[in-house]
């Protein structure tokens, strides 16, 4: 009977991941809950939240693949399927208390899984920029964050770059393409193109090639951005060529 109530604890634990509720997990774990990986280091409940529940953005589905549990404790195998189609496998050990889960170490294969989810990271910025998400783009900024477009003057600081980047606030570029990422370390390149609409109405294509530095105490937290943004022969201009 306690196997069945750890094994639903556990699924219960990576289904809120599966339908991002987060109120699933308010439940299920202790108010002295501790989290453990390679790169966390026993961080506490409140600090698990913010650093490790928006990756809930880019999970699809977990697959159990092993269940063994003695005591209180619970070793799980699982692979885990990705939004992007990626998957990655872990273990996991869990500790309960009664009807919650008390605490969790992770165990996995660090480079595979820190380029898999360095490209999300990249990739949630990305669409933060091409859908107007100001709000994202503010509150995964550092502090002492350094921002240059390329041919403008460099801003230093977080609230420079908000003053900078508020009129961007729900302006949508159109036919907005993104051809590659490239990750390295906590270090990520993405090129593409866009189009944006002139003041006189016109359509201007860009290609744009954006740099970015990650904190490393947090994974969400950008303290470096290069931006080169590049004008792009309009229909107009080609036409008359």
């Amino acid at each position: 009977m306690e196997n069945n109530k750890y094994s639903n604890l556990v699924r219960s634990y990576f289904k809120a991941y599966e339908t991002n509720q987060q109120g699933i997990l308010e439940e299920i774990l202790s108010r002295d809950f501790t989290f453990s990986s390679p790169v966390d280091d026993k961080i506490n409940r409140g600090t698990y939240f913010e650093r490790c529940w928006p990756s809930c953005k880019d999970i699809h589905e977990y697959h159990i693949s092993n269940f063994f549990a003695e005591g209180n404790e619970a070793f799980i195998r699982y692979e885990c399927e990705l939004n992007s189609g990626a998957t990655f496998r872990n273990m996991e050990h869990f500790r309960f208390d009664g009807n919650q889960i008390k605490e969790i170490i992770v165990y996995f294969g660090f480079d595979l899984r820190k380029d898999t989810f360095a490209e999300m990271r990249a990739k949630r910025f990305n669409d933060a920029f091409a859908s107007g998400n100001v709000d994202y783009i503010i509150g995964n900024t550092a502090e002492d964050v350094k921002w240059h477009f390329v041919g403008e003057s460099k801003l230093r600081g977080r609230e420079a770059v908000i003053k900078m980047i508020e009129p961007m606030r729900g302006v949508i570029p159109k036919d907005y393409k993104t051809n590659n990422i490239l990750i390295h370390g906590n270090k990520a390149v993405i090129e593409g193109t866009m189009t944006m609409t002139k003041e006189n109405g016109e359509d201007q294509p860009y290609a744009y090639c954006d740099i970015y530095t990650f904190a490393q105490s947090n994974k969400e937290t950008i303290k470096d951005l290069t931006a080169y943004l590049i004008e792009l022969p309009n229909e107009k201009e080609q036409n008359n060529e």
